[in-house]
């Protein structure tokens, strides 16, 4: 098993995106799967982290529903700070605000870009935005306490 490998997720070279990592649960019965395998990549010192929404992330107007993003957000949470090299790192969502600017639409890529802003010995600071194509389609600023 390799330094990004767990029992419950697994980060593996994208077999359809050169240059990009596919980022997949393994147990199936676990939330974080909903959004289905991701994409990342290393954009300097940011993760960006992709979705392609299915219409199991619809809403009844046929855009990608709200709770898909916050989940596709509160995934990334995780998944970045450990693509960015925090192997070890755990924790629970302690604070996250959202900041909803467009429909999100289910036929193209949604990417979140990710950064940490500061963390301590028991805090990470994040901060991001997600778009499809040239629209913003949220920003958001999350913390989360990690474990010991």
């Amino acid at each position: 098993m390799s330094s990004l490998e767990t029992s419950l997720y697994l980060f593996e070279p994208h077999p359809d995106m050169p240059g990009w990592t596919r980022w997949r649960v393994t147990d199936d019965a676990r939330f974080n799967g909903v959004v289905g395998d991701l994409a990342v990549r290393r954009d300097g010192d940011r993760a960006v982290i992709r979705m392609q929404p299915q219409a199991r992330h619809s809403n009844l107007i046929d855009t990608v529903h709200g709770g898909a993003l916050l989940t596709l957000i509160d995934n990334a949470l995780f998944i970045g700070p450990r693509f960015l090299g925090d192997v070890g790192m755990g924790g629970a969502t302690v604070d996250l605000s959202t900041q909803f600017t467009a429909p999100a639409n289910l036929d193209q890529p949604i990417d979140l870009t990710l950064e940490i802003m500061r963390e301590t010995r028991r805090m990470l600071f994040m901060r991001g935005t997600l778009e499809q194509g040239d629209t913003m389609v949220a920003s958001f600023m999350g913390i989360v306490r990690k474990t010991s």
